[in-house]
């Protein structure tokens, strides 16, 4: 249970972390980075979606804001 929590904790702390560095116009090898953090945790938490070819990143915009 407890690691459960912390996983959850964690993963909240890297969409935190995604979001800021996608505003701030991060390297895309940055984002890439924290999306696969982020899509690892989310798999380790959702074991019946191992079989899921597109894991979702709970709507996280998937790369830079083109200006």
């Amino acid at each position: 249970m407890v690691k459960n929590r912390e996983q959850r904790i964690r993963l909240g702390a890297l969409k935190v972390r995604y979001r800021q560095a996608w505003k701030c116009k991060a390297s895309s090898c940055e984002l890439a980075a924290l999306l696969s953090d982020i899509e690892r945790l989310e798999r380790a938490q959702s074991p019946d979606l191992t079989g899921n070819a597109t894991p979702s990143a709970n709507g996280l915009p998937l790369s830079k804001p083109v200006h």
